[in-house]
């Protein structure tokens, strides 16, 4: 999913810190420099990629979702435009010398969009309602550091047991199992924004419907017409409304990129959610600074099923499939935006952490092959006997032609036959969440900069563990690295841990990415700078023109 990437405070700053730590950052939203003539129709229309499945906070856990949610929620603290972490419903925080409890205070003048006054009471509603199963948020799991935040989930105790507590109307005190240097990009993130426990009694499952739901954030729903777009509005009772200069946003769902890109050169959008990647060049060359790519702190991969058969305790077709795989001619003829191969499920620019790589990575192609074949036939395969396998992603046109290169690969040095099978994205994103599939397309967006938020992906009690991968010592060590402080044994434990999961083979990595964006130069605002590509509404402006 789409995420946060700031400067975090460190572990040793936690250790070090007084009893009380008062941090308070200046708020950035749009700024306008001076002698910028703003357009008098402040209107922005944005590709979004698929539909999105739901606008409930506690249960976006999609790119699609989790933009439109930047717009129309507040949590504690946000990510800016450079990935910084600011402050957004909370003004100010300090820290315990322990490190274990934070205590926020909130702005009295943050309002919900039906005119209430937003208390820490609405936060420590939206956290509760986050871990607790009744809610079955796959996103449960960015509380976990949070006191007895698992053990809610489990149902093992009650929500009220969470360690998040409102100490009167504008203080809200979280407490954590441990010092987490990541706590501030986690509770940025919109699953852990505040809920209106009046609206969500009075509508139950229909809250989070156009006419029904509260809101918190720069924005409102005005509408929400599937197939078409979702309409969000200037919200006036915003407590930063002023500086709010976009009046209108529409994100469309733009999943045929080429139908996205008809519609950003006819006009009909000023940014796009992505750019098809047999277009990239020919779009460079015509629209030059218009087309925007940047560094992207995501990775792409195949989950396999471990639970399924060919693949389950087959750990030597595993390999071969993945061995076979010439990940240079996807990044340079297929991909060809300047993303990086990978052997990782961590992708390039994760903080405090050495890269992993297969001990038969820099062979020639051809040894690997020669490899690849051998496991085949140990597997039970060969070109007489060859494996029929299906490839399940969703319908985008950049990853059909990724799944099909692969299939090709596979096909070619193996003999493998491939079925390739593509569904929408709400019934793809259950279908291998439930892990019924053979080989699914994944991509994995860091929650925030740190290896856990990748290697977390493969402990065998993740809601995201598509791959469904079960190895105790593998969780084992994430639990050990949980608790170290120490950052270069932290990191050395995590890199023990992700070479005997991707020795075991559950994903078979592919590249780190990088965000592709048309943009209109009259886009204000605009810098790309964020590493999650976090590009929230409420940031930019229109500026005058023809």
């Amino acid at each position: 999913m789409s995420s946060v990437l700031s400067k975090m405070l460190s572990l040793s700053y936690l250790l070090c810190a007084p009893l009380s730590v008062a941090i308070s950052q200046s708020v950035h939203a749009a700024e306008v420099p001076a002698g910028v003539k703003l357009s008098s129709k402040q209107i922005l229309n944005r590709g979004n990629g698929a539909e999105v499945p739901t606008l409930d906070p506690q249960k976006v856990e999609d790119v699609p979702g989790y933009s439109v949610a930047s717009d129309i929620y507040e949590s504690l603290v946000r990510d800016d435009i450079n990935g910084k972490i600011v402050p957004s419903g909370a003004t100010h925080w300090s820290v315990s010398k322990d490190g274990l409890t934070y205590t926020f205070h909130l702005r009295k003048n943050a309002k919900w969009s039906n005119g209430q006054n937003v208390t820490a009471h609405d936060y420590v509603y939206g956290l509760q309602r986050l871990v607790d199963p009744k809610t079955a948020s796959t996103y449960a799991f960015i509380a976990s550091d949070i006191l007895n935040a698992d053990l809610v989930n489990q149902g093992k105790q009650p929500v009220t047991s969470l360690g998040v507590n409102a100490l009167d109307n504008y203080t809200l005190q979280v407490k954590l199992n441990k010092p987490t240097p990541y706590i501030l990009e986690t509770l940025a993130m919109r699953n852990a924004a505040p809920a209106n426990k009046q609206a969500i009694e009075k509508f139950g499952d229909k809250s989070y419907q156009p006419g029904n739901i509260v809101t918190n954030g720069p924005y409102l729903v005005k509408s929400w017409k599937v197939g078409d777009k979702i309409t969000l509005l200037k919200n006036p009772n915003y407590w930063d409304a002023a500086k709010t200069v976009i009046e209108e946003v529409n994100y469309y769902p733009t999943q045929n990129l080429n139908s996205e890109e008809q519609m950003y050169q006819a006009g009909q959008l000023d940014m796009t959610y992505e750019i098809a990647m047999d277009q990239f060049e020919k779009l460079k060359n015509k629209l030059g600074s218009e087309v925007r790519s940047n560094p992207y702190l995501s990775s792409y991969f195949f989950s396999i099923n471990m639970q399924k058969e060919p693949f389950k305790d087959n750990p030597k077709l595993r390999q071969a499939l993945s061995m076979v795989i010439d990940r240079d001619i996807i990044t340079k003829q297929v991909t060809r935006r300047g993303e990086i191969s990978s052997y990782d499920i961590v992708a390039y620019g994760a903080k405090n952490y050495r890269p992993f790589k297969y001990d038969w990575a820099d062979k020639k192609y051809e040894e690997k092959v020669n490899k690849a074949k051998k496991l085949y036939e140990e597997a039970g395969y060969s070109t007489s006997k060859p494996l029929n396998v299906t490839i399940l992603y969703n319908t985008n046109e950049n990853s059909k032609k990724l799944v099909l290169t692969i299939a090709s690969m596979w096909k070619k040095a193996l003999g493998v036959n491939v079925l390739v099978e593509n569904q929408e994205w709400k019934v793809f994103l259950k279908s291998r969440q439930q892990g019924e599939y053979q080989i699914a397309w994944d991509r994995w967006i860091a929650d925030y900069n740190d290896v856990n938020s990748f290697s977390d992906l493969m402990r065998s009690d993740s809601a995201m563990n598509n791959a469904k991968y079960k190895n105790t010592k593998f969780d084992e060590l994430l639990m050990k690295a949980s608790t170290e402080l120490n950052l270069k044994k932290r990191q050395k434990i995590l890199e023990q841990a992700n070479a005997l999961a991707l020795n075991d083979y559950p994903i078979i990595p592919l590249y780190s990415a990088v965000t592709t964006h048309l943009v209109k130069e009259y886009v204000g605002g605009y810098t790309g700078k964020n590493p999650l590509d976090h590009t929230n509404s409420f940031d930019l402006y229109i500026v005058d023109h023809k």
